[in-house]
């Protein structure tokens, strides 16, 4: 079993996409992606094949959202300090559109963000990947 953007460059050896995305992303590296599984300059590597987008990196890329399963169940205090502070740097780098590949972390911050008031919309690093953003993010869908 493989990530799938991990999968689509070292296993198919896919060197591009077909897409495009007039906007501008930031990529969170998921802790499981990043420290079990090695992935990291896959998606960007990728993204960076994806007509008209620009990658903003946030600081702190690698650091965890605070998800963690049940840890944010367990530990909410702790887990709601560590996601705000991630949804801090990702709406510091002005970016429209955050992407991870990590489906928990999307609905974390995702969830962080649309109770902040915040109007960056959150995919799934595939969506924009495979061209199913229409080539630019939808305005307020955060919302």
């Amino acid at each position: 079993m493989f990530e799938l953007v991990s999968f689509l460059t070292d296993v198919m050896f896919v060197p591009k996409v077909d897409a495009v995305f007039d906007g501008s992303v930031t990529y969170h590296d998921s802790c499981s992606g990043l420290r079990e599984l090695g992935v990291e300059k896959q998606p960007r590597k990728l993204l960076a094949t994806v007509e008209g987008l620009e990658l903003k990196e946030m600081a702190g890329s690698d650091v965890c959202c605070g998800f963690g399963g049940t840890f944010c169940v367990k530990y909410s205090d702790i887990s709601g300090t560590i996601v705000s502070k991630k949804t801090a740097n990702i709406t510091a780098t002005g970016a429209d559109m955050l992407l991870a590949g990590d489906m928990g972390c999307l609905m974390n911050m995702a969830g962080k963000l649309k109770r902040e008031g915040s109007t960056i919309e959150v995919r799934h690093v595939a969506e924009v990947l495979a061209g199913m953003t229409d080539g630019k993010p939808i305005a307020g869908s955060a919302k």
